[in-house]
């Protein structure tokens, strides 16, 4: 019986079919979630399968590794906070709080930094986030329109922070959708360039209408890095007349962007706050506004981080800052369940120990794929991975991303691509003793 199911998860037909398992999680699991789960049940159990009976080296794999260590940093919080602070504490640890973190290995594992497979995962990314919005909307065009004309939508999903979201990871999937070098046809490949960009004119579009500073902010981190991060990667002497080029090109679309109406309306809404921001003048900071509140909240849990900087104060601490506080106002308290900021909330809840463990999933997969020379990663897929950690870092300064839902969702999308690299089969690995072409 043994040697039959070895025999099973063996073979190629058994890769295709986890592979469209992926597809159909990305695909649905945050617009149809019923059906992505049934598709993210089988991935997980055909993924373990192939793990115990294959002879990839999973076991010595460090983000497994991590996994297991995982299960110890929420009990070491709880029993910090069981001391330091007993009535506020749980009565009981959650092992398991962060294993919603490791689903973008199995991604990796069945996406094995093929560009096919990769290109498949974006297209169903883009088409998984227009889904989304088109389900959760009760009029999609209709808001469409509304946004056009000035209006700050959000088709329903959450808020509009978490709209722009699906559309800031969306636009880069379609651009690198579009890079990316598939074996197809003339016709086909001239199709694909057709659809990334319809879609990222779409996503842009999508991005302005809902009005989410975090994301514009992300955005210009992103294009401002891009030229440098190519440089860097591709290790070769570019023109500094391309990259003058390419930093002039970014300035006159910022300036054409900052006089929409849209931008400026959002911007002038915070001046005020800023300024005080800027001259750390804290105590004039209004609550009243939303980046003024944020200040508010972050400062909030820095209180508690320096009580318990090693170890945190328990995995439901960002909630309790809030409702514990004494200079927040009674409408937040009774509402507001987080900081909206991920690396605060990371430090307050599991203290530097638990920090270490998060950035290690989110940091090292993007630097191990940028830096490899062991593995034929394109140019394409290390400035993809670069970028993408740094969208995710810094929206993730405004929003607490990385405890949602849709945030672990897009989480595990990107970075499975980014860490497939890790899983490139054998017969596409270069020979070390054949000379380059």
């Amino acid at each position: 019986m043994f040697k039959n199911i070895e025999s099973i998860v063996n073979r190629r037909s058994f890769s295709l079919a986890m592979f469209a398992c992926v597809l159909g999680f990305v695909l649905f699991k945050r617009f149809y979630r019923d059906l992505g789960d049934v598709f993210l049940f089988f991935l997980v159990l055909g993924t373990l399968l192939s793990a115990y009976y294959s002879a990839r080296p999973t076991r010595k794999d460090p983000v497994v590794i991590a996994f297991f260590i995982s299960l110890i940093i929420p009990v070491l919080s709880w029993a910090n906070s069981r001391l330091q602070i007993p009535e506020l504490a749980k009565a009981s640890p959650s092992p398991f709080f962060f294993y919603d973190f490791f689903f973008f290995w199995f991604i990796a594992y069945w996406t094995q930094g093929k560009n096919e497979r990769i290109a498949a995962i974006l297209l169903a990314f883009c088409l998984g986030v227009l889904g989304i919005y088109i389900s959760h909307s009760a009029d999609f065009l209709g808001e469409l329109v509304l946004g056009l004309k000035g209006a700050r939508i959000d088709f329903g999903v959450v808020n509009a922070q978490y709209t722009s979201l699906f559309a800031g990871f969306g636009l880069i999937a379609a651009v690198f959708l579009f890079l990316a070098k598939v074996n197809l046809n003339h016709k086909l490949l001239l199709l694909k360039k057709i659809i990334a960009t319809a879609l990222i004119i779409f996503f842009i579009i999508i991005i302005v209408i809902t009005q989410s500073r975090q994301v514009w902010l992300a955005l210009v981190a992103c294009l401002f890095l891009t030229p440098l991060l190519y440089t860097v990667i591709s290790r070769s002497a570019t023109s500094k007349r391309a990259i003058f080029a390419s930093y002039l090109a970014l300035a006159l679309a910022m300036a054409a962007a900052a006089n929409l109406d849209i931008v400026k309306d959002r911007v002038a809404a915070e001046e005020y706050t800023l300024a005080k921001v800027v001259n750390l003048e804290f105590d004039a900071v209004p609550n009243t506004t939303s980046i003024g509140l944020r200040v508010h909240l972050w400062l909030e849990g820095w209180e508690w981080i320096q009580q318990r900087p090693v170890l945190g104060s328990g995995e439901d601490a960002r909630e309790l800052v809030i409702s514990q506080s004494d200079s927040l106002p009674e409408s937040v308290r009774a509402s507001f369940t987080h900081l909206h900021n991920s690396h605060i909330e990371t430090v307050l809840s599991f203290g530097a120990v638990g920090a270490v463990l998060v950035y290690f999933l989110m940091i090292w997969p993007p630097l191990a794929t940028a830096a490899s020379s062991a593995t034929p990663v394109k140019k394409t897929w290390r400035v993809f991975s670069l970028i993408a950690l740094v969208f995710w870092l810094t929206v993730n300064c405004f929003e607490s991303y990385f405890y949602s839902a849709n945030g672990l969702y897009i989480f595990t999308v990107f970075f499975g691509i980014i860490y497939s690299f890790r899983f490139v089969s054998s017969e596409d690995r270069p020979d070390p003793d054949q000379p380059p072409p």
